[in-house]
């Protein structure tokens, strides 16, 4: 992902979708899978809308509608995928210290 921060405004977010995807679908709620899924829809309408301008001649937005004076993606997108990729490696750096603190126990408790 750190590659994102220096791409140059043309580039789209291609396969951040996928990575936020797969790293934080665990640690989310019923809920926020359906709001992450929901996010994840909305931006591939809109690299396939960009996709189909271009074919139209409508421009060359190619694979983002993120214009340079407005970079949406960059200022919306990211920072909201940084956030939650590090909220799910936090909390699945917690989960795995409880299930370790518990194993733990449990070894103590059967020495004794």
């Amino acid at each position: 992902m750190l590659i994102y921060l220096g791409r140059p405004v043309g580039w789209t977010l291609v396969d951040l979708d996928l990575v936020v995807c797969v790293v934080a679908w665990s640690s989310l709620p019923r809920a926020g899978r359906a709001l992450l899924l929901a996010g994840v829809l909305a931006l591939l309408v809109s690299h396939w809308a960009a996709l189909v301008l271009t074919g139209l001649g409508a421009g060359l937005p190619l694979l983002t509608l993120q214009p340079a004076d407005r970079p949406w993606e960059t200022w919306i997108v990211l920072p909201v995928a940084w956030a939650l990729v590090l909220w799910a490696a936090r909390r699945l750096s917690v989960d795995r210290e409880v299930a370790d603190t518990g194993a733990a126990s449990r070894i103590i408790a059967i020495g004794r």
